[in-house]
């Protein structure tokens, strides 16, 4: 027979492939896990041991498809439970480069071998801790319970769940809202100060600006930033977990639309 004739009921190795591809997804766009400071052998290394950690409890279809049909499936269902996970630090880099903007740190910015792309000095900071601040509070074992999960809902096999994307949309907008809400306050006070020297110049004309009010948004930034840290640290651990709770609901209203699926043998 063709091994590309073969499905779930041929036995383990089948169900092992599509567990490996799954895992395989999930790690390359994982927070933390998916980094591209990570070696790759290492990502390899990594989603291997998943994939055989899980694969007992994976679950397979009923009239599952062939594995040539469920291969793509069950890579992409990998790399979207990854990337929405992964939010999170794409929030905390989109706030950090607002608060860059409004500081004029932006006219600074250096190129960032481990991003690949130039970044202030407040970019690198925001990301360390909010790396930090992500394991410390253990979520890096959170996202694989959610990875977990999703082989307890979504069987393998199975297809893509309608509602699955749409759910995950709606997390990547209210991410997004969320990040916007957790550097305005900061952004709004530099705009205020913007404007103060705005009206100091309108007042004293001899007075540079530029030389002016540069490093007075500078020096007021990082006085807040530090202030604020607390609070920022808070609303950036909220989005976390507003996003793992999030993708397990998605989940679990995927599942509730499925037939039930049987324990792959």
């Amino acid at each position: 027979m063709s091994p590309f004739a073969a499905s779930l009921e041929g036995g383990q190795v089948a169900s092992l492939f599509l567990v490996l591809l799954r895992c395989t997804g999930f790690v390359v766009t994982a927070p933390i896990l998916g980094h591209r400071a990570v070696p790759r052998p290492v990502k390899a290394g990594l989603a291997a041991v998943m994939a055989i950690a899980l694969a007992s409890g994976a679950k397979a279809a009923p009239g599952a498809a062939p594995v040539l049909l469920a291969a793509p499936v069950e890579l992409l269902l990998g790399v979207a439970l990854g990337f929405v996970l992964g939010l999170g630090f794409a929030v905390v880099d989109a706030a950090s480069r607002l608060l860059s903007i409004q500081m004029g740190l932006s006219l600074g910015a250096v190129f960032d071998p481990v991003g690949g792309e130039a970044s202030t000095p407040l970019e690198p900071l925001f990301a360390v801790m909010a790396g930090l601040l992500f394991l410390a509070l253990n979520l890096h074992l959170a996202v694989i319970r959610v990875l977990a999960q999703s082989f307890a809902t979504l069987p393998i096999g199975g297809g893509l769940p309608a509602g699955l994307f749409g759910s995950g949309a709606q997390l990547i907008a209210l991410a997004l809202e969320l990040a916007v809400r957790v550097a305005m306050p900061l952004a709004l006070v530099l705009l205020l100060v913007e404007l103060a020297v705005a009206l100091i110049s309108r007042a004293i004309p001899t007075i540079n600006v530029f030389f002016l009010g540069l490093p007075l948004k500078i020096l007021i930034g990082i006085g807040l930033i530090a202030l604020a840290l607390p609070g920022l640290m808070d609303g950036i651990a909220g989005i976390y977990r507003f996003l793992i709770s999030g993708v397990g609901d998605a989940l679990g209203a995927a599942a509730a639309a499925l037939p039930a699926a049987s324990v792959t043998p």
